[in-house]
């Protein structure tokens, strides 16, 4: 359905505008973030004064301003001081609490254990035990929280705040998260799988205007994915898009939590790969790995998986080269299928070398050659996007709202 563009919109639209720009670009002053915007100096003026009446932006340094002879201009840049965002993000054994600045910067983390039996309302009823610790502590004033941001496992309905399937957290199906939190507090929720807003969060934090177009994958003890196509994400009419993890490779081969057999997750995350080292796992198969943890399986880290690897044991270097097979067909259809240059891993196997490596040749020899510019991106584990993905998720929608408190950015 057609329809027009009203005045208050377009107030929005320019305010998100300077708030994406300086915190992509850092400190401007007016003219500045006139010429890049392409608006009148006096309507960015307008804008500028009233984000810094909301303390939202402040003023800093000066700069000589390069037409008029000894006239300077004022800089202004985000403020790190007034508001605050804030994440809960929801394990099966803890929910952890972490703050940050409007500049992704953390100021508080707590985190409190869950018992293996929960249930919806003891996450809500624990995470505001959490949020009131906070505020007593740090004595925030709830008008400086621009929103919180839960993350979670599973199928979430981020539109509707709605965590469809936990993934094996609660039995419960189709839980109004959102709405049993906006009970409790006086500021917007938003609700997002948690690959997905690893996603948003390092799409926000690196401000990289190349990740419009993004398939991310997340592979640690479980697999997942998120897509961003033309800089918005694609979630797919049942909210269950880039579920790569969930495409069969081994039809025969062991139970997944989705209820299906031998999917990706099964035999290409972290767990998958574990469970088929530890099957072969003897003297006579692994004998490097065996030796290296004292025929000990439950010493075996990934870590001395990819040692045992480099040493040339044959039962290890089995298990990595079929797993990565499996993964690189799946990935390799999808990046031809969705037509997305840059693919972001994020996870300890990637930052691994011999691992990634071989992941990128047999992705090269799988992908035809016009795709084999595809660039691949590790994230890197001091961006702590574990950490920080929760909060991001409420500042960016903050910054797309052009600073207002709404739940409808």
């Amino acid at each position: 359905m057609l329809c027009g563009t009203n005045m208050a919109d377009v107030k929005i639209s320019n305010r998100s505008a300077v708030l994406r720009l300086l915190h992509e670009s850092g400190g401007m002053s007016c003219k500045q973030i006139a010429a890049r915007l392409k608006l009148t100096p006096a309507s960015i003026t307008v804008i500028i004064n009233d984000l810094i009446q909301e303390a939202i932006l402040g003023e800093g340094t000066t700069v000589p301003n390069t037409g008029t002879a000894g006239r300077r201009e004022i800089l202004v840049d985000i403020s790190r001081s007034k508001y605050i965002a804030l994440g809960f993000a929801l394990r099966k054994e803890e929910v952890r609490l972490t703050v940050t600045n409007l500049c992704g910067d953390l100021v508080y983390e707590d985190a409190a254990l869950l018992p293996e039996t929960t249930t919806p309302q003891y996450f809500v009823d624990t995470a505001f035990r959490l949020y009131s610790m906070m505020m007593a502590s740090r004595q925030y004033c709830t008008d400086a929280i621009v929103g919180a941001g839960v993350t979670i496992c599973g199928v979430v309905d981020c539109a509707n705040g709605i965590i469809l399937d936990s993934d094996g957290i609660w039995e419960e199906r189709d839980v109004p998260i959102e709405k049993m939190l906006r009970r409790l507090f006086p500021f917007p929720v938003f609700v997002a799988n948690n690959v997905r807003s690893y996603a948003n969060a390092y799409s926000f934090l690196l401000c990289d205007q190349a990740l419009k177009n993004m398939l991310f994958i997340r592979n640690e003890a479980n697999m997942g994915a998120a897509l961003i196509l033309d800089d918005q994400f694609y979630d797919g009419d049942r909210n269950r898009s880039a579920a790569i993890a969930h495409v069969t490779v081994e039809p025969d081969s062991r139970p997944c939590h989705c209820g299906k057999r031998g999917c990706l997750d099964t035999v290409a995350s972290m767990q998958g790969m574990m469970n088929s080292l530890r099957e072969c796992f003897s003297p006579e198969h692994t004998p490097f790995l065996f030796e290296f943890c004292a025929g000990d399986f439950s010493k075996v880290t990934f870590s001395l998986f990819m040692k045992a690897v480099s040493a040339g044991d044959p039962g290890a270097c089995t298990v990595m080269e079929n797993t990565l097979r499996q993964f690189a067909t799946v990935l390799a259809f999808s990046i031809q299928l969705l037509d997305v240059q840059r693919i972001v891993f994020y996870g300890e196997m990637f930052e691994n070398r011999l691992y990634f490596s071989r992941l990128r040749q047999l992705l090269s020899e799988k992908c035809p050659d016009n795709i084999r510019g595809n660039v691949y991106d590790v994230v890197p584990s001091d961006m702590k996007l574990e950490r920080k993905a929760a909060p991001t998720l409420a500042v960016s929608v903050f910054f797309n709202a052009g600073g207002y408190k709404t739940k409808t950015a």
